[in-house]
């Protein structure tokens, strides 16, 4: 199943005081936390595209939709960035959240080379990524055994 990702799913990954503590953020670019945290979750969900259509065996969800095997993968990116905008919130940051970060990277991209699968979607994205093909061309040799040996 693909889901979208929100900001109450972001909820699920933060304490009361820390979703608090985001809503309450003095922004300095006089952006809202709420807009913060869109433009994040859509950031985030291109991320997690990306990475799921580097694959050519995955095929996309219709609209902003993410598999839910890379929900909380995608959680832990979107906590992640979400703490690292926001002034004074790095520090929630602590070593087992940057190990969750770098593990739900990895993820991504074990889901990208194929060794994480993901559920086609039930309703399949009208645009898909092209798939990539490399054209090659062999040149035409330049040296032949006559021309090394001297005879033409």
């Amino acid at each position: 199943m693909w889901i979208p990702l929100t900001s109450a799913l972001l909820q699920t990954k933060l304490t009361a005081a820390e979703f608090s503590s985001i809503s309450a953020a003095q922004l300095p670019s006089g952006t809202t936390a709420a807009e913060l945290i869109a433009q994040e979750i859509t950031s985030t969900v291109a991320m997690v595209r990306g990475y799921v259509a580097a694959n050519r065996e995955n095929t996309l969800g219709e609209g902003e939709t993410i598999p839910d095997e890379l929900r909380d993968a995608a959680l832990c990116i979107l906590r992640h960035k979400t703490f690292s905008r926001i002034p004074g919130l790095k520090k929630l940051l602590d070593e087992a959240r940057v190990r969750e970060y770098e593990d739900a990277l990895a993820q991504l991209k074990d889901a990208a080379a194929g060794r994480f699968r993901v559920t086609p979607p039930e309703t399949i994205a009208t645009a898909q990524p092209a798939s990539q093909t490399i054209a090659s061309r062999a040149s035409k040799r330049q040296s032949t055994r006559q021309s090394w040996s001297g005879t033409l």
